[in-house]
């Protein structure tokens, strides 16, 4: 799970609770306002991390089905890392699974919550 598939967000996986965390600090290049980031790479990072969940739990790659977003506060670029949490309420493995998603900022503030459908890739 690299970050080049992230446009350059630089997100950081890791397997801690609740689930999947990835931090990346963004920069003038991902504003949208003067300042703040843009509800775009918010998305970005959510999606990204929330799919995957998959292959942290399970080894199999997931994509998007659907993805619900919920901006609850702007999102500084003020030099500070955020976070992002992701996890599944249904522990099994399944073909289709929702995902919870929220982007924190440094204080710990949700910022950005977001669900969504989640569906094992297949190569075929």
């Amino acid at each position: 799970m690299g970050d080049e598939r992230a446009a350059g967000l630089g997100l950081r996986f890791s397997e801690e609770p609740p689930g999947v965390v990835a931090v990346f600090t963004p920069s003038a290049r991902h504003a949208g306002g003067p300042g703040f980031l843009h509800g775009g790479f918010a998305a970005m990072a959510l999606d990204e991390t929330m799919a995957a969940v998959g292959w942290f739990a399970d080894r199999v790659h997931c994509v998007t089905a659907t993805l619900d977003l919920r901006y609850r506060r702007p999102v500084p670029i003020d030099g500070r890392a955020l976070r992002v949490e992701a996890w599944r309420p249904r522990p099994e493995s399944r073909r289709q699974q929702r995902v919870h998603g929220r982007l924190l900022l440094a204080d710990g503030a949700v910022a950005v919550e977001a669900s969504g459908i989640f569906v094992q890739a297949s190569l075929r």
